[in-house]
């Protein structure tokens, strides 16, 4: 059974920071001396990180309201706490919504959110700061180093591709380690010296070679690039933009000891029905019908792909001796990776012109990391199927280490100084671990297989809604109504209930639920394109746009659960979606203004190297001592006392009912 951890006991047992301040010592200090981790209310505590929590994102010190206004009305901790998307990932840690602030810290250690000051702008002795963002003049000045660097040069260097030329790897070949990674995923994206383009790599169902001119399957890498709708929140206007691969290992890539497009392709859909956990009349591309007849394998050809009536119990292939199911105790059906599955993410610099070339989603030929993982463990189901959490140590290994349950190996480079990619240090991938390991919003310990685009429409790389094939009805599904839905309950946890996707969007909720576009309501131009209006301007605070202009205040209210008139309760009121249902581009992708901030500021990170203190980032700080609703401090440590106010004011009830709890 997963272990709650309540703090009930006095403040004096906390290590590290000081209680009521954000001053955690020298932030850009030197590693403390103790390599051990203390145990703190049941929570690892690694004290020779300079973040000892590095593991718990910045999301969990989000203010639901009650910090700044003393009563709460946001809940966006639903989507990653809730009631478990299949029975192995944390059914029951909806429960953290309540005591998400029960963990050892004293204060919130993302300095470069709450902060700057101490880390990327702390002032140098000459007295000027250590970065500094001119977004007139759109370029950062490193006074430390006496440079200054251009925005649009920055994210030009098409740093992905010399990567990849230089077969840069992570981990080592020691026979004690981790194992190695080189990277053999060539760039989707480049700088021709005119503008961003596409490369030659990728084909128009996603599949990646090592060649520009030659798709045959002596280039084919077997990485295959998909379409996904993305994590409520996890937006480029919120500053994340990415691509997404899969890679299944050699045995189901083969017939008879002979590479076989057509057999991956079956094996790949039949893949995606488990990880959704559809176990018959699932939607996937156009496939081999041959093949299918061969293995006995029960389906109805559409005009658009096929329906496996029955999803095989067994892949097909070299690989037909794996099962697809796990059983639990019972016999009930759990879809899960296979050993040896290997997924790619990497994250970009956003393209400022997007509107220009829209059919790129905002990519450039730049990207801020590389993020790899591989399965190498089956979980064990066996039981109650929730996984154990405790203090889980970090095996690191240039660049390697492994998630929470220990059941992947996850990767990374991430940019040195000059934008280069390096691995990333023990510390910046400890900030990996939890996400991808110790909470119900995922599948498999992952976010985005099981939310990929239904049949062909999700193999391509991400674009954003450029084809207008994200709708905003319950994640991948084409229509409500589609016979694919009938095992809904199943497949996304018990969700099912009052909450009804006919009435409620996926989006459309969680902007009501979490009063914006992203967890601590900082993005107002993304709370304005929600509602129709194309920019926030903010020297009027007013949303403005060609059918005229609203008083931010107004908007705000208009997603708000508290409120009598929301987009819940009048979806007239939503201006995201096209005419046809799908979600506008502009959605997701911010106007060039806000892009070219999101850069710079990012950009001022990278020139310092600070990024244990963070890579989510604001125009200037969002703790509450500024005004902003990331918690620190005296705001911190109340609410880690009280509770963050959501039972008070009835928002876990308003959660229960929705979502069917």
């Amino acid at each position: 059974m997963r272990k709650i951890y309540i703090l009930l006991i006095a403040p004096a047992i906390f290590y590290g920071c000081k209680i009521g301040s954000t001053d955690i010592g020298d932030p850009v200090g030197e590693y403390k001396d103790d390599q051990k981790p203390r145990i703190v209310a049941g929570f690892p505590y690694f004290t020779k990180y300079k973040n000892p929590t590095a593991y718990i994102p910045l999301e969990c010190y989000t203010d639901t309201g009650k910090a700044l206004t003393g009563k709460a009305f946001a809940n966006p901790c639903y989507v990653c706490h809730n009631g478990g998307n299949t029975p192995v990932d944390n059914a029951g840690d909806w429960e953290n919504q309540i005591n998400w602030l029960r963990f050892p810290s004293n204060d919130n250690p993302w300095l470069n959110a709450v902060a700057p000051e101490k880390t990327f702008e702390k002032i140098l002795p000459d007295g000027k700061r250590w970065t500094e963002l001119d977004i007139q003049q759109r370029e950062i000045k490193d006074n430390r180093e006496n440079i200054t660097v251009s925005i649009d040069s920055w994210i030009r260097k098409n740093n992905w591709e010399e990567a990849y030329i230089s077969k840069l790897s992570i981990g080592s070949d020691n026979p004690f380690s981790l194992g190695r990674y080189t990277l053999d995923l060539p760039p989707l994206y480049r700088w021709n010296g005119s503008g961003f383009e596409r490369t030659g790599y990728i084909d128009s169902e996603g599949f990646i070679y090592t060649s520009e001119t030659d798709h045959s399957d002596r280039t084919n890498t077997w990485w295959r690039a998909y379409d996904w709708k993305h994590f409520p929140g996890y937006f480029p206007t919120n500053g994340r933009i990415d691509s997404a691969m899969i890679r299944l290992p050699e045995i189901f890539r083969k017939e008879n000891g002979q590479h076989s497009k057509d057999i991956y392709r079956i094996n790949l859909s039949i893949l995606e029905c488990a990880l959704k956990q559809i176990d018959e009349n699932c939607d996937v591309e156009p496939l081999n019908t041959d093949i299918l007849d061969r293995y006995g394998i029960s389906y109805q050809i559409l005009s658009d792909g096929i329906r496996f009536l029955k999803v095989p119990d067994r892949y097909v292939g070299d690989a037909s001796g794996i099962a697809v199911w796990r059983l639990k105790t019972g016999g009930q059906k759990v879809g899960l990776y296979p050993v040896g599955t290997e997924l790619a993410h990497p994250v970009y610099y956003i393209d400022p012109d997007w509107e220009i070339r829209p059919e790129l989603g905002g990519k450039t030929g730049k990207i801020k990391e590389f993020r790899y993982m591989k399965k190498v463990v089956m979980q064990d189901i066996s039981s109650s199927g929730e996984e154990e959490e405790g203090a889980s140590y970090p095996v690191y290994d240039n660049g390697l280490i492994l998630n929470d349950p220990q059941t992947w190996l996850m990767g990374g480079w991430i940019e040195d100084r000059d934008g280069s990619l390096r691995p990333q240090t023990e510390e910046e991938m400890a900030f990996c671990i939890a996400c991808h390991g110790a909470i119900s919003g995922t599948v498999d310990n992952t976010f985005s297989f099981w939310r990929k685009l239904p049949k062909l429409s999700g193999w391509k790389d991400t674009d954003y809604g450029y084809h207008g094939d994200v709708k905003d009805i319950k994640y991948w599904t084409d229509q409500i109504d589609n016979i694919e839905d009938i095992n809904a309950s199943g497949y996304l946890g018990k969700i099912a209930g009052i909450y009804n996707p006919k009435d409620y969007g996926e989006y459309q909720l969680y902007f009501t639920l979490s009063n914006g576009i992203d967890h601590f309501r900082s993005n107002r131009e993304g709370v304005c394109r929600i509602l129709g209006y194309d920019l926030y301007d903010k020297s009027t605070d007013r949303c403005t746009g060609s059918s005229g202009s609203v008083p931010y205040s107004d908007a705000s209210d208009l997603l708000s659960i508290k409120s009598q008139k929301n987009i819940l309760t009048d979806p007239s009121l939503i201006g995201y979606l096209n005419p046809d249902g799908s979600i506008k581009q502009s959605l997701f992708l911010p106007s060039k203004e806000r892009a070219y901030g999101l850069d710079g500021r990012y950009i001022q990170v990278v020139l310092s190297q600070q990024f244990v203190y963070g890579r989510d980032l604001f125009a200037t700080a969002f703790g509450t001592k500024d005004g902003g609703n990331s918690l620190e401090g005296e705001d911190f440590y109340r609410l880690k006392i009280t509770g963050p106010g959501l039972e008070e004011e009835g928002l876990i009830a308003v959660f229960k009912t929705l979502l069917g709890f």
